[in-house]
């Protein structure tokens, strides 16, 4: 059964969530994504614990547990997980202690690609390619980017952008207050040093004259920052309805324009950042513009590298030139700033899925590589803003907000599913594609602050007073001299003991801690906030041990979040509250959390020659796939080893000829079954029977 796949697409869906799946290709609105099912294997599968992003990507690309491959949170604190004397971003391949799949790959000779994969750059092999190798979710955050997508406005409701003030374009040094009454400047935004145009478009009969107004793009790293120029268009003379973007005062300099509703072309621009010529690329679109430019709102995207976002750099410019300009970041972020509308975002996130499924498709199908690994974090964005939205177990639905949140859900799985279109359009037979997630989210339904519930028992100590502890903030603050135990930054659920390991102050202050947290009841609805807390040695239950493991380990109630956001205890239980607003999370719950309408669990489907058709394995009695199968999968379909630290099995239920269960037989004779005969001798099985007697020396029944 050595695998008989050419080549192998792992197409990662951040966030998908299999309710969902199932919903919408019911509807009718998944067809691609169906038909794969259809033929092959689909369900939901166990994340590895913590629940996070950088965590279970890096077990899709290891099949490595946590505590092996060592990335249990967003950064790694090194060389002391108690301590922050240094941090390693858990975005890049040195912060996995274990080999992934690309490695492996390559030992046996087969070329890969990842694109936007976390933690896939530096390549370690020349054979392992990477496009975009970091992978972050996070705006701002990519380091091949210039700048992050922006919002520039003269509208006084709309934050996350840039204020601006339109001024007449003069072609003369005449000044001009307002065009048709339109206030031009404000108190807080004065005109700008007029000076004249070159070339300035004529305005349609009767039209009203073009407007200016800066398009300052400030570099993310040090660099010389530019100013384009906006020019406001009436071309049909029914008022204005065009923003052309130009690099100069001069009517010969444009580079794209833009209506209402309709992107610029792309704009390919030199910027100098750290001393450095950096070729970029972004594209703007008109939000909104009134006839009388009242309001006016432009989003400019990501400006994007063109040239060295790849390994090898060269690849970056041949992909470039195919495909057009790659888009990092692709999220709701602008829909929820104000700064863009929901189609926008949805338009972008467009982009990015047509232009990997088009690039992975070349690369595989035209060239010779026969891996693809990519992680495109679509749900996610949605899941955390749009399901408080949509799940009315969340106390903070309400059903007028509902037709809102379906629609984003509806058409960012519509988005998807063409990307499947596009990457199996007359794909050979030989083909293999795995669709897999790295969790889902439910909503939260209580906010919790554990700081204060551990500071209020002494067992957390400050050097000054601490309102609201946050770890990312507040870490320096922790009197190392008299607390018990601490919490290190960025995004974990674990505590650390302020004492030698094994010391009996630390076993005392183990215990202590963690029956606190078990006893620890909502006043409000009688819970326990927190699902489960484990000492460190039975933190291997949750696939945690290592360097970077704490000395407690925990998981919170379905619903239950510590630490974001937070909320007003005053007057509540001051540890457990109504979070300041409902939002949807994965990190802190156990993967099997869960509501009637959401799930925590991983959505995986698997298609390809010599697995079932039309499989759905029977959880039940199997239970379910843990994402650290799916390495396996993807070897035994490539016919190579699997990565040397990879711990996952292969779910034998998946290739065909394999029985997912074997019945017990049903004939049986009368001695096995040992509930009506005594047994052999004084050896006593039956039910009927104390067992412990003829076994225990001086035991005697009583009836």
């Amino acid at each position: 059964m050595s695998g008989q796949a050419q080549r192998v697409y792992v197409i990662g869906l951040d966030g998908m969530m299999f309710p969902m799946y199932e919903r919408f290709a019911n509807e009718g609105l998944l067809p691609n994504l169906k038909k794969l099912a259809d033929a092959g294997i689909v369900g939901e599968a166990y994340p590895s614990m913590p629940v996070w992003t950088p965590t279970n990507w890096t077990t899709l690309a290891t099949g490595a547990h946590t505590g092996t491959h060592s990335v249990s949170r967003w950064f790694l604190n090194l060389p002391n997980p108690r301590g922050e004397e240094q941090t390693l971003s858990a975005f890049i391949r040195p912060a996995a202690a274990a080999e992934n799949v690309f490695e492996a790959a390559a030992k046996a000779g087969r070329k890969s690609v990842a694109i936007h994969y976390p933690a896939a750059s530096p390549s370690q092999s020349p054979l392992a390619h990477v496009i975009d190798g970091f992978g972050h979710p996070s705006y701002g955050t990519t380091p091949f980017e210039v700048t992050p997508a922006w919002g520039y406005t003269n509208m006084e409701d709309v934050t996350n952008s840039t204020r601006i003030a339109l001024q007449p374009a003069q072609t003369s040094s005449e000044p001009q207050a307002s065009v048709q009454g339109t206030l031009l400047a404000t108190a807080s935004q004065p005109p700008l040093a007029q000076e004249t145009w070159q070339h300035l478009p004529e305005s349609a009969a009767g039209g009203n004259p073009p407007l200016e107004f800066p398009i300052e793009i400030i570099t993310k790293r040090a660099g010389e920052n530019q100013t384009l120029w906006g020019l406001v268009l009436d071309t049909q003379g029914a008022g204005y309805d065009t923003i052309a973007i130009c690099a100069e005062r001069d009517g010969q300099s444009e580079l794209g324009r833009t209506r209402v509703g309709g992107w610029s072309s792309w704009i390919y621009r030199s910027f100098t950042v750290e001393g450095k010529e950096q070729k970029a690329a972004f594209r703007c679109k008109a939000i909104e513009l009134t006839p009388d430019a009242s309001r006016l709102l432009l989003y400019r995207s990501q400006v994007m590298h063109t040239n060295d976002f790849c390994e090898p750099p060269e690849l970056s410019q041949s992909l470039v030139e195919r495909f057009g300009p790659y888009l990092e970041h692709a999220s709701v972020f602008p829909y929820v700033w104000g700064i863009a509308d929901l189609d926008t975002c949805l338009e972008e996130i467009e982009y990015q899925c047509q232009w990997i499924a088009r690039v992975g498709k070349c690369l595989l199908e035209e060239q010779d590589y026969a891996l693809l690994y990519t992680h495109i974090h679509i749900f996610d964005y949605i899941n955390h803003h749009f399901l408080p939205l949509v799940d009315p177990e969340c106390p903070g639905y309400r059903e007028e907000d509902a037709a809102e949140g379906w629609r984003a859900y509806r058409e960012s799985y519509r988005v998807a599913d063409r990307l499947f279109g596009t990457l199996l359009e007359d794909s050979p037979e030989d083909t293999a594609v795995i669709v897999v997630s790295d969790h889902a989210a439910i909503p939260q339904f209580r906010a919790t602050d554990i700081p204060r519930l551990l500071h209020d028992n002494g067992y957390l100590a400050y050097t000054e007073p601490v309102a609201h502890f946050d770890p990312n903030e507040d870490f320096a603050k922790i009197d190392m001299e008299r607390t018990q135990v601490f919490i290190t930054p960025v995004r974990n659920y674990e505590l650390f003991i302020n004492a030698p390991e094994g010391s009996a102050e630390y076993v005392r202050i183990q215990r202590e801690v963690i029956t606190l947290l078990r006893s620890w009841v909502d006043q409000e609805t009688g819970q326990c906030p927190v699902a489960v807390v484990l000492p460190k040695y039975h933190a291997a239950l949750f696939g945690s041990w290592g360097d970077q493991c704490g000395d407690i380990v925990y998981a919170m109630e379905d619903g239950f979040v510590s630490g974001y956001p937070g909320g007003d205890a005053a007057g509540q239980d001051p540890y457990v509250f109504k979070p300041s607003e409902y939002g949807a999370h994965h990190g802190p719950y156990l993967p099997t959390a869960r509501t009637a309408q959401s799930s925590n669990m991983a959505f995986l489907l698997s298609h390809g020659p010599g697995l079932k058709e039309g499989y759905r394995r029977p959880v039940d009695r199997l239970g379910y796939v843990h994402l650290t199968s799916v390495v396996p999968v993807v070897c035994h379909l490539l016919g190579i080893e699997p990565p040397a630290q990879c711990q996952g099995a292969l779910p034998r239920d998946y290739l065909e000829g394999i029985a997912p269960t074997a019945d017990r037989a049903s004939h049986l004779p009368t001695w096995e079954w040992g509930t009506g005969v005594d047994g052999w001798g004084e050896r006593v099985w039956t039910q009927k029977r104390d067992m412990f007697e003829g076994f225990m020396p001086g035991y005697e029944r009583k009836d």
